[in-house]
């Protein structure tokens, strides 16, 4: 499963694994069915109890490298991929995840057309278990520069959108063990303090809701927290120059979680309900109010959304009555 040194390596997919026998084998194959650049897949295993090892041994690729990080967390998983990555390039899988075909050879050709960008990124899919399309995340049609956004604290994308300059991402130290979660996005919000970061329009990534993931699994407190001190530091180090965390104190994490995590269900009806929004936004008044639909019937029970899509009903509703006023003035 291992490259001998003297095969020459152009870009590094890392992939931290725990616990994704039903889906570990689609997000390798689906990286390994790149072969017209040179790559490596890193898959870093933290500890996983099921039968996600014995999956990986079943696929037979001289690509395919596997390393232990014995249940050290994410970010630690993440940083033991890049001390071993061997290519010029990096890039992040999850293990319940996939690549959509020809997504790195297209980004790794622009990165080398345009040496000034550190990194490039895109939009993403979201998937069901099954891994049916939800619904996609491609906020532009044109080719931006984003560094400014994220020196804001926005991060528009998934990290796994990235293609990375592996020098760029261990001059800023990798992954920051302080995350137990939102380590991705304190790194997209990084790697704007330090270089260039484009977004190249086109899916590059497909994200799957279920209910085993991390995001799922973990407490609402916990996930909510660590999101915005992500973000307070990012303020702190446009405002300071340094965060907390590089001056050595850290608030200290959440005794308390007493809010439940989100389930798969109700991560889908925000993902629908903020695709109805845009839809809306963008004139598009029939898909919003099909998505909006969806999302209220993805968790009848949230009132809160169907006020939500009520307010779109009538908002829609008005749009088209003045269209239709104006087009009959003008006849």
């Amino acid at each position: 499963m291992v490259l001998t040194n003297s095969q020459p390596v152009l870009i590094s997919v890392i992939l931290p694994l725990y616990n994704a026998e039903s889906y570990i084998r689609e997000a390798v194959r689906s990286i390994l069915q790149e072969t017209r650049i040179p790559l490596e897949l890193i898959v870093v295993d933290d500890g996983s109890t099921d039968r996600s090892l014995k999956v990986l041994k079943q696929i037979r690729d001289d690509r395919l490298v596997v390393l232990y990080n014995q249940g050290k967390g994410i970010a630690t998983a993440l940083n033991t991929g890049l001390a071993a990555a061997r290519g010029k390039f990096i890039a992040r899988c999850d293990a319940d995840d996939c690549y959509p075909a020809g997504r790195l050879f297209r980004q790794i050709n622009w990165l080398m057309q345009h040496p000034e960008a550190g990194a490039v990124c895109g939009g993403y899919r979201v998937i069901d278990p099954k891994g049916l399309s939800v619904t996609a995340f491609n906020w532009s049609q044109e080719i931006e520069d984003i560094t400014g956004e994220l020196q804001a604290g926005t991060a528009r994308t998934h990290l796994c959108t990235f293609v990375i300059r592996t020098d760029i991402v261990r001059s800023i130290e990798g992954f920051r063990s302080y995350f137990v979660t939102a380590e991705d996005i304190d790194l997209q919000l990084r790697l704007g303090d330090a270089t260039n970061v484009w977004y190249l329009p086109g899916m590059c990534y497909h994200y799957r809701l279920h209910e085993t993931s991390i995001t799922h699994t973990r407490s609402s407190t916990e996930r909510e927290f660590f999101d915005q001190i992500a973000r307070e530091f990012q303020r702190q180090r446009q405002q300071q120059g340094h965060d907390a965390l590089q001056r050595g104190c850290p608030p200290a994490l959440p005794q308390k979680h007493d809010k439940p995590p989100m389930t798969a269900k109700q991560h889908l009806q925000n993902f629908l309900l903020g695709e109805a929004w845009r839809s809306y936004q963008a004139g598009q008044l029939t898909k919003a109010l099909v998505a909006g639909m969806r999302s209220a019937l993805a968790l009848p029970s949230n009132l809160t959304v169907w006020r939500s899509v009520l307010s779109l009903v009538i908002k829609s509703a008005t749009a088209s009555s003045q269209l239709m006023f104006r087009l009959y003035s003008r006849s």
